[in-house]
């Protein structure tokens, strides 16, 4: 049987794809380190603007995340390597026989040195199999991704959240029916051709050319170490995504020593970032006030709205009265020390620097003494899982000090 030629075009293309690679590398790590500093406001703003889980949004961004930092180890490999094999191409055009064996030192005269032409070669294999590699793990990561843009479009348009949990149920629940399915009739399926539909998928094929090719240990060793990097690079990255509205935090401490969040204080932290949850205007208060700036989340909406349509669910959780509607700040109890902070007059308002939409307030702090104080913030919330209103303690929870002397040092 005569075996087809390789097209004489694709050989061509095969000896000058090092030229398209430099120039996709470049772009595109280029592209990566631009979107990275968005990636953290864009599922901010999912959660907040929106209203979509949280919980999506999360592991939407850590395989985000995880992606863009694997994205970004191999094309900067991929370019050091481009730049290594282009000296060994300049050095094999000026030294093409390599070693001048007769100038060696005797004590090297057993070494089999190799010629300039075979590192390009070596180094050349590498870096198109590191090129290749970025195509199989970005298809790998869409496959992921399908599941969960559906769902987030029925966030963006504005349908109810309780049709959107019970959509959501369902497509997660035909998901993994289906998976169930496909492992009982797999025998049956591979008469029917679906199994040679799923063989030659695109990620399936590039991973059946890498294991039949490199061997199945030295595949999978290569897929299970690139992860393990990516994981322990993108921890912190991860780690510091806390868009969780329902859930309680508290002020971290190892001795006498307190772990301040600088995300807490408009004076230290990243104003390009989205804000969480709360913040004051700095650490060190020296001020008879404090301004309190507290995040929008579309999910209290619908919080609102359970609370106006229950009047007795509101007077359960001392919310309004019957002659009064409910607004975002009947939602939040702000202790300091916790002694209950009343009386406070709440201001809608965009940040300044985030433009994300939020509720702000001025706390009196005249009668506060010299020294450490904690400022705390309890939360009423519609849990929509178990349908139900709860409270959750500690929301968020700013330390903060205090400084009379310098306070009165002003005056």
């Amino acid at each position: 049987m005569n075996e087809k030629k390789t097209p004489g075009w694709l050989i061509e293309t095969q000896n000058k794809s090092w030229e398209p690679e430099i120039l996709i590398s470049g772009i595109t790590l280029t592209f990566l380190f631009i979107i990275s500093s968005h990636i953290y406001n864009f599922y901010g703003m999912l959660t907040q603007d929106f209203g979509v889980y949280d919980k999506i949004t999360k592991l939407s961004y850590g395989i985000s995340v995880y992606t863009l930092v694997g994205l970004k180890i191999i094309l900067v490999v991929h370019l050091i390597l481009r730049g290594i094999w282009t000296g060994f191409v300049g050095l094999s055009y000026v030294y093409p026989d390599g070693v001048n064996r007769q100038r060696l030192r005797k004590a090297d005269t057993d070494v089999d040195f190799y010629k300039p032409e075979q590192y390009v070669i070596i180094i050349e294999k590498i870096c198109s199999l590191l090129f290749s590699f970025i195509f199989s793990s970005i298809t790998f990561i869409i496959g992921i991704f399908i599941i969960y843009i559906p769902i987030t479009l029925l966030f963006l348009v504005g349908l109810d959240m309780t049709y959107i949990h019970y959509s959501t149920m369902v497509i997660l629940s035909i998901v993994a029916i289906l998976l169930v399915l496909m492992v009982i009739f797999n025998k049956k399926l591979k008469k029917t051709g679906f199994e040679q539909l799923v063989g030659n998928s695109i990620f399936n094929n590039a991973f059946v050319i890498y294991y039949t090719n490199i061997g199945r240990i030295k595949t999978g060793a290569m897929f299970a170490l690139y992860f393990l990097i990516v994981i322990g690079l993108s921890f912190s990255d991860i780690s510091k995504y806390n868009f969780d509205n329902d859930e309680s935090v508290e002020i971290s401490s190892t001795a006498d020593i307190v772990d301040l969040d600088r995300d807490h204080y408009e004076a230290l932290r990243n104003q390009k970032l989205r804000i969480p949850r709360a913040t004051i205007d700095r650490f060190q208060v020296t001020d008879d006030k404090m301004e309190l700036f507290i995040s929008f989340y579309k999910e209290d909406i619908y919080t609102i709205k359970k609370l106006e349509n229950d009047r007795e669910l509101a007077r359960e959780f001392n919310v309004g009265s019957d002659s009064t509607r409910v607004g975002l700040p009947e939602l939040y109890e702000v202790t300091i020390d916790d002694t209950p902070v009343t009386g406070l007059r709440w201001y809608s308002i965009d940040n300044t620097y985030t433009s994300q939409k939020g509720i702000v307030t001025k706390i009196p702090l005249g009668a506060l003494r010299h020294g450490y104080h904690e400022l705390r913030i309890n939360k009423i919330l519609w849990d929509i899982n178990d349908s139900e209103m709860i409270r959750i303690v500690n929301w968020d929870a700013i330390p903060f000090e205090m400084d009379n002397t310098l306070k009165n040092t002003d005056r």
